[in-house]
């Protein structure tokens, strides 16, 4: 979605209903199982969002990228409770609380229609995850995972949900990851997996496959 500024988004005045909100690093932007009453405009920063298994797992869903919509699906009634959003980056945006302007939101044409193409690119997104999942090998994977979850130079996701996320068992994930350690990609330390071969995780990773 192209970035824009939030009175564009709308056809009348939401300014009342929104405030700036800035997330640190590792914030909770929505917590889990929560009934949502607002919706976020993520303007900048990354968002990673899960949900919890009945097993206990807890299972990546998305990264969320601003600028884009996070607690869209609560606001339509799709869903009433919240997946975790918890930021991976600073995350800055604006919170619109619409317990008093739903309706004006839901029958807005602009608003809605900046849903949709948002909506869409989501969708978009997580069918090219899939597709990626389905027909490249776990190196190229892994290292395109690697690069797109990255803060500050180091990969610090958990590794049973990155390996749910890749669709492989965390045997295969430890395995690739150690490979790469030999290799000189990345370099394990107390803080993450700090990348350390940037050229050769870019000539592994797998390019937009869903580009025209």
């Amino acid at each position: 979605m192209e970035g824009k500024p939030l009175k564009d988004l709308f056809s009348f005045d939401i300014s009342p209903y929104a405030q700036w909100q800035v997330y640190p690093s590792g914030g909770v932007i929505f917590p889990p199982w929560e009934e949502l009453t607002q919706l976020v405009y993520l303007v900048e920063g990354r968002a990673k969002c899960t949900t919890s298994l009945e097993n206990g797992a807890v299972t990546i869903l998305d990264f969320a990228q601003g600028p884009c919509f996070l607690g869209e699906m609560e606001l339509l009634g799709v869903q009433e409770m919240s997946s975790e959003v918890t930021a991976q980056t600073e995350c800055q945006g604006w919170v619109i609380q619409w317990e008093h302007c739903r309706e004006k939101m839901l029958a807005d044409p602009v608003f809605l229609r900046a849903l949709c193409v948002a909506s869409n690119e989501k969708a978009v997104r997580v069918t090219a995850a899939a597709v990626r999942n389905q027909n490249y090998p776990l190196k190229n994977r892994l290292a395109t995972f690697l690069l797109n979850t990255q803060h500050r130079g180091v990969y610090r996701e958990p590794h049973a949900q990155a390996a749910a996320y890749l669709g492989v068992s965390y045997r295969h994930l430890l395995s690739v990851l150690a490979a790469f350690q030999r290799e000189g990609l990345v370099e394990k330390t107390p803080e993450g997996y700090h990348l350390r071969d940037w050229a050769g995780l870019r000539a592994l990773q797998i390019p937009d496959v869903l580009s025209p």
